[in-house]
């Protein structure tokens, strides 16, 4: 048996008429999917039921969890007891559903409330994403409860759940000639719970 090197093979040689191909022209290979965002999860005695309650990532979303929170203890929407994680796309696809049901009742409703109602459902689904980051709501400083409407307010409604804020102008201010038809954007990083807020103005 021969010790030498094997001889260098030329590249091969495309037949006549082939066309040639471009190595950068060929398609890029798709990005990895990111990992799938999951939460802990753990039972909670409340009013005489165990429920499930989700817990918050580092850094993770606010809104969904509180939403879901508020859901699961008026046992309107339903977890496993006994898992111990949940994944963020099942708790979207969870609010999803519990907005297009608990709205779906419209019987004796005119064709405009009808119309309006699912254009507010729709606008509302397609929000459910940023609430896996923040959300902007306008608040207005007559009440506690008073928002001004956006459509991301609109979830709150479509959802049955009431949204509060905690800020009151104090009686003894008043020369400071604080406006309160003047509203103020917060950039809600946590509806229940607790609580993270930033001011825009």
């Amino acid at each position: 048996m021969s010790s030498d090197p094997l001889p260098h093979l030329p590249a091969p040689v495309a037949p006549p008429g082939a066309a040639k191909v471009d190595p950068q022209s060929q398609p890029a290979v798709p990005p990895a999917e990111p990992p799938e965002v999951m939460h802990r999860t753990r039972a909670v005695d409340f009013l005489g039921r165990r429920t499930p309650i989700v817990y918050q990532n580092d850094n993770g979303p606010c809104p969904l969890l509180a939403i879901c929170n508020v859901l699961l203890l008026k046992n309107v929407i339903s977890l496993n007891p006994d898992a111990s994680k949940v994944s963020q796309q099942k708790l979207l696809s969870l609010v999803a559903e519990r907005l297009i049901d608990s709205n779906s009742a419209v019987q004796d409703k005119d064709e405009e409330y009808v119309r309006n109602r699912e254009q507010n459902i729709a606008d509302a689904i397609d929000l459910l994403p940023r609430l896996t980051t923040s959300i902007d709501v306008i608040v207005m400083f007559r009440k506690i409860d008073d928002f001004e409407f956006t459509r991301e307010r609109a979830i709150f409604d479509l959802l049955d759940i009431p949204l509060y804020h905690g800020w009151i102008v104090d009686p003894q201010l008043h020369h400071l000639n604080f406006d309160l038809q003047r509203p103020i954007t917060v950039l809600i990083f946590l509806l229940s719970f607790g609580g993270c807020f930033s001011l825009h103005n």
